[in-house]
């Protein structure tokens, strides 16, 4: 079963559920859609009901959760959602496993007399429960806490107003120390037994050490190939402690060395906005259908004509609010890339974006990347 909500969807996503009748969640962003595609909608109770029944809930947003808190409060799903989603709490439940790692709870209120210069910089400061890198900073002096403190609080009224508190909650913040290493992301499920089933390893690709925005994210054979069984392993670990079933997740981790230390867990879906979708572009897997019905990834025939190819899922994020996307040149944009895959326009109040782009990229051509990494994307903006 699938719970549709704000603030996207993909048609690729919308074709598979209508095709395949999944039952969806019969909720006013799911109806918006149906006039387009013919969904199995279902109410409430019979949500509730299969839900008891089956274990198997995907959600396409973090929205989605307050319908899951309300509905299935009973449950031990939210006991699940609970341990990952606030990432205070994570901390705590795997600090015997992380014994030296610094972290620390910090109410908003007590932001500005936190006395900061005690802590050992650098260090990351976010909120304890949030999304898509909203609120986060990393922080390498007193002078840049201060600085990201006024600016938490400037940005306070707009999170509000853009998010539920189940997905972004200022109340408390958490402060811990910056993990060195190159940053990954992993679509991955628990099975009925706890398992984990890694459907896709990307890596975030960033311009410096103090960036923290989402531009690009790419997978490979080689990422998959050299990191699929010690993924593995670390979703073991950790799910000793958590003790998680029937679980679809987006875990966040840094690689420094052969350690490896996770940044988030985000609970009951994929890759957000529908950027899970990559795997799909990329090797052929739809990963909902994945989790659904309990597909493995067979990766060892997946990638047999894969090597030397970069698949990449570039976020068009607005550099400044309020630009027109009716005035964003998507066909200039797709003629600097080799391969483009996918384009996904998106005009939307809730997302500061212009949209989505799949691209397959050249190893030897990887430089397109890093020119749209480094890119404001004014350039493609109509005179």
């Amino acid at each position: 079963m699938v719970i549709l909500e704000e603030p996207y969807v993909s048609d690729h996503l919308l074709k598979y559920l209508e095709a395949n009748k999944v039952p969806v969640l019969n909720n006013s962003f799911a109806r918006r859609h149906n006039q387009d595609y013919k969904l199995n909608l279902v109410d409430d109770d019979k949500m509730v009901s299969q839900y008891k029944e089956n274990k198997k809930l995907y959600l396409t947003s973090e929205n989605a959760l307050d319908w899951v808190y309300n509905h299935l409060s009973e449950e031990p799903i939210i006991e699940g959602i609970n341990k990952v989603k606030n990432k205070a709490s994570f901390r705590e439940l795997i600090k015997d496993i992380y014994p030296d790692f610094f972290f620390d709870r910090i109410a908003y209120d007590r932001l500005e007399d936190y006395a900061a210069q005690k802590v050992k910089f650098p260090v990351v400061l976010k909120p304890a429960v949030g999304f898509f890198s909203l609120g986060v900073y990393v922080i390498n002096n007193q002078a840049e806490w201060e600085n990201a403190v006024a600016v938490i609080k400037k940005q306070e009224e707009k999170l509000k107003t853009q998010f539920p508190e189940s997905v972004v909650d200022l109340g408390e913040f958490i402060l811990e120390e910056y993990i060195k290493g190159t940053e990954y992301a992993i679509d991955a499920y628990y099975d009925e037994l706890g398992k984990p089933v890694i459907l896709n390893i990307f890596t975030h690709r960033f311009v410096s050490a103090e960036d923290v925005s989402d531009r690009i994210y790419y997978t490979s054979k080689e990422i998959i190939e050299n990191y699929k069984e010690p993924f593995e392993d670390f979703l073991e670990k950790i799910n000793q402690v958590l003790q998680l079933t029937n679980f679809p997740m987006h875990v966040e981790v840094r690689l420094d060395g052969e350690r490896i230390v996770p940044i988030e867990v985000n609970p009951m879906r994929f890759a957000g906005l529908s950027c899970t979708d990559i795997a799909y572009y990329a090797y052929g897997i739809n990963t909902v259908d994945y989790y659904l019905n309990k597909k493995v990834p067979d990766f060892k025939e997946i990638l047999k004509d894969k090597a030397g190819k970069l698949y990449s899922l570039i976020v068009l994020d607005k550099k400044e609010a309020g630009l027109d996307c009716s005035q964003f040149d998507y066909e200039k944009l797709t003629t600097d890339f080799e391969h483009v895959m996918m384009l996904r326009k998106v005009d939307s109040k809730f997302l500061n974006i212009f949209g989505f782009l799949f691209v397959e990229t050249r190893e030897e051509n990887s430089q397109e990347l890093d020119d749209i990494l480094q890119s404001d994307l004014m350039e493609y903006m109509k005179k």
